[in-house]
């Protein structure tokens, strides 16, 4: 299962977009699913690809879905963590913009094939302006698992 590790962390204060990705690339070490210079690749891929992606286009908030190659990953798992305060991240469609990020789902996927997949589940939840207010808001693992099923983020 994509969340059986339950790494998610809420409501967390980072300084800037390096210091997010290293607090959530930190528990996906600590759950034993990644290789541990994980966060190296993130923050490298992250510079070639970035992976902000604006929610709302007005006030250019969103999120982020920082990922990486499957030679630093174990066991295929997604980590989320909203932050109080957003971090600025690269916009993935056009790398000149900016995207103030409040929310990340990082993925750590052993096959190739599965992040394209993963990432097309993860923009259908993102279309759901609903989903997003109630995964802004959310405080402990237990409702952040029951949101993503009821929007039909399939766990497999």
């Amino acid at each position: 299962m994509i969340f059986d590790k339950k790494i998610a962390l809420f409501h967390q204060h980072a300084e800037d977009r390096d210091s997010a990705l290293k607090m959530l690339a930190d528990e996906f070490v600590k759950a034993g699913v990644v290789e541990n210079n994980f966060y190296d690749g993130i923050l490298a891929r992250e510079a070639n690809f970035p992976t902000g992606l604006a929610l709302d286009e007005e006030n250019k908030t969103g999120v982020a879905i920082p990922h990486t190659d499957p030679e630093y990953v174990k066991e295929t798992q997604l980590g989320f963590m909203t932050l109080d305060e957003p971090v600025v991240f690269r916009n993935m469609g056009n790398m000149e913009e900016e995207v103030k990020v409040d929310m990340m789902f990082m993925m750590a996927i052993k096959e190739a094939h599965g992040q394209v997949e993963m990432l097309m589940k993860l923009m259908g939840l993102f279309a759901d302006d609903t989903v997003i207010s109630k995964l802004r808001e959310v405080d402990n693992f237990d409702d952040f698992l029951k949101i993503v099923e009821d929007a039909g983020l399939t766990l497999e």
